[in-house]
């Protein structure tokens, strides 16, 4: 990814504890994060949509959220989250969005 887009990925989130994971909501004992797999980035000056989509079209990976990203009107809403296990990757591509409720949704993509 930085030598296709020739900028540094900030990655904001990688390894979290399983408590850290069930602290800001998340579940400790299944996040990949809390298993070392994942990471939540971002390329300054990239849409977020963009680099999941590059992400989606070349590498392997298991799974791959665009998380929040609220539109062209907004391009670096939001954050990607990637993970990778190894030979079993599932390559689910998906979009996380809250409803109208605030309780967050998951829909292929």
């Amino acid at each position: 990814m930085r030598n296709h887009y020739e900028s540094p990925v900030i990655i904001t989130s990688g390894y979290r504890s399983a408590e850290l994971c069930m602290a800001i909501g998340s579940n400790g004992l299944t996040s990949q994060h809390a298993k070392g797999q994942a990471a939540d980035l971002e390329i300054i000056g990239v849409s977020n949509y963009d680099t999941a989509l590059w992400i989606k079209n070349n590498l392997d990976f298991d799974q791959l959220i665009l998380e929040f990203w609220k539109g062209e009107d907004e391009p670096n809403s939001g954050w990607i989250h990637v993970s990778y296990v190894g030979k079993k990757n599932r390559k689910q591509s998906l979009r996380a969005f809250r409803d109208d409720n605030g309780k967050v949704n998951y829909k292929p993509w």
